[in-house]
């Protein structure tokens, strides 16, 4: 089963701590260090100026702090041991594992019936599978902009009587004749001719889709008004070859709906209440540059459920395993979002804890696969970034060559001739392990920076092979895979069985009449 539900608020929240230090607002001349080793605003400038389309922009030096801080802290762990000895491989992999415990342990609790007849699959199909429309009628009255509660519920009492009329059998398209106010609607006898899903607005949509052929709807609200809707007609394309792929999706669906169900009943359960003031604890430890909480500030309790706590630390740790820039859409984060995230954080202690009561452990061969999976998105990394081979010298000559290295790739990140992922929790496992600071107070002098070496250079020549458009890279920080897609240097989750859900080609709506500007009801 994919566990949409927890993806779903991981994805706006994910965020993560661009360095440990701290230490650094007095030098303004260092980007970043790590490992010993610094990348100074002089050579921050000139990299990222080097690409005319990079923006100087703050944030784009903050990638490249980020991304040069991962890749030194890589080159420093592969020059010592290309197995990256230095990280404990178990403590690697435990929260990838403890997520597949929670996992698994969902997929035992929620077994939804999805086992379908053909008939059922047809009448499914007729009535809710894509391509579905519906030709039909309405009548509108439209309430006054200034309308009192009073008169609005007398405007309703109307609308119900005109239901009356035409559930009662009286020719609809007179009716709306005598009755409509919508603009254009008497003359078409508020005729709305064929429309499939997506096309009104969804009150509308809702009742219409309701109803089979010859039907009244009862009253309906929407922004324009109240209406009063009679289907005519519906028609879908034959099931045909879509059967099997529309099987699947209804059983994608079934199993989704007893998931929310589960989960909702769970916050219950759980007793899952977020502390007052916790939503800005949240946002303040996405500001925040040092995330090895201790002491009191790592004691602090954000959410209490039944049985246990989230506390400042574990969110912190939760933000640990992601890339920088990721820290920004939390801050902009709507509190409600800020919320759920913080739900889902003591839901997923709360199975854990109920999974370790009922002795549910993860497979001896689960957990190997996992550790397995941990060594080889670290092998591709290292062979992505060219440093899988790479030998260096020892003391400082080795120091000098690591920073020659990470700064050849960096520029041709910067380029867009080289992809480098951010390295997520694996870049914090190695920050942790060697140490790594990044000075965010240094970012504008570097994009002023970058300016100046602008200014002083003659314009570019237009690039080969992008003639009137954009370089490879030009948006954001080149080099780097866009937002959502798959990030190496962290296990990824072990799959369960997924629903497939293909969708089945829709018949394309016949041309047909329509009114000169859009019918109340439709979609502007």
């Amino acid at each position: 089963m994919k566990l949409s539900r927890w993806a779903l608020v991981a994805a706006p929240l994910a965020v993560a701590a661009c360095g440990i230090g701290g230490a650094m607002k007095s030098e303004t001349d260092v980007v970043a260090k790590a490992a010993g080793k610094e990348l100074r605003v002089e050579d921050a400038a000139q990299i990222l100026a080097a690409n005319p389309q990079i923006p100087t922009d703050p944030q784009v030096v903050r990638q490249l702090a980020d991304l040069w801080v991962d890749y030194t802290l890589l080159a420093t762990a592969a020059a010592e041991d290309t197995s990256l000895s230095v990280l404990d491989l178990d403590d690697f992999v435990k929260e990838e594992q403890d997520e597949q415990v929670v996992y698994r342990y969902l997929e035992a609790q929620v077994k939804p019936d999805t086992s379908f007849t053909d008939a059922e699959l047809d009448q499914l199909w007729n009535s809710e599978g894509p391509g579905v429309e519906v030709r039909a009628r309405h009548i509108l009255l439209k309430p006054a902009a200034e309308a009192t509660p009073a008169q609005r519920e007398q405007l309703r009492a109307r609308a119900e009587a005109i239901r009356v009329r035409a559930a009662g059998g009286e020719d609809f398209a007179a009716l709306a004749r005598e009755t409509t106010e919508e603009p254009g609607g008497k003359e078409r006898g508020g005729d709305l001719d064929w429309f499939g899903r997506g096309r009104m607005v969804p009150q509308f949509e809702e009742a219409a889709f309701k109803l089979q052929a010859g039907q009244v709807s009862p009253v309906v609200e929407t922004p324009f008004g109240y209406h009063v809707i009679k289907v005519e007609d519906r028609r879908q394309q034959p099931i045909g070859e879509n059967r099997e792929g529309w099987r699947q999706h209804l059983k994608g669906t079934a199993q989704q709906r007893a998931l929310t169900t589960y989960i909702d009943s769970l916050r219950k359960t759980a007793k899952v209440v977020v502390q007052t003031g916790a939503e800005e604890s949240v946002r303040e430890l996405a500001g925040q540059e040092n995330l090895n909480l201790r002491g009191r500030a790592a004691s602090r309790q954000l959410v209490a459920y039944q049985g246990g706590e989230v506390t400042a630390a574990e969110v912190a740790e939760a933000m640990q395993g992601v890339p920088g820039q990721g820290r920004d859409q939390l801050k902009s984060a709507s509190a409600e979002q800020v919320k759920e995230f913080l739900e889902t954080q003591a839901l997923k202690e709360f199975l854990a804890i109920e999974a370790r009561q009922k002795n549910f452990r993860l497979p001896a061969a689960a957990a190997d696969s996992i550790r397995t999976q941990a060594r080889e998105a670290i092998r591709e990394i290292l062979r992505m970034s060219g440093l899988a081979n790479r030998r260096f010298p020892k003391g400082k000559a080795g120091n000098g060559a690591i920073q020659e290295a990470v700064r050849n790739l960096m520029e041709q990140a910067v380029a867009g001739q080289r992809q480098l992922p951010p390295l997520a929790k694996l870049g914090y496992a190695l920050r942790n392990a060697y140490g790594a600071d990044v000075n965010s107070e240094s970012f504008q002098k570097v994009a002023d920076r970058m300016k100046a070496i602008r200014a002083s250079q003659p314009a570019p020549q237009q690039q080969p092979g992008f003639p009137g458009g954009m370089p490879p890279g030009a948006e954001g920080m080149p080099g780097q895979p866009q937002p959502g897609q798959p990030q190496p240097g962290q296990p990824q989750p072990g799959q369960g069985p997924q629903p497939g859900q293909p969708q089945p080609q829709a018949p394309q709506p016949q041309d047909g009449p329509a009114p000169a500007a859009p019918a109340p009801g439709q979609k502007q």
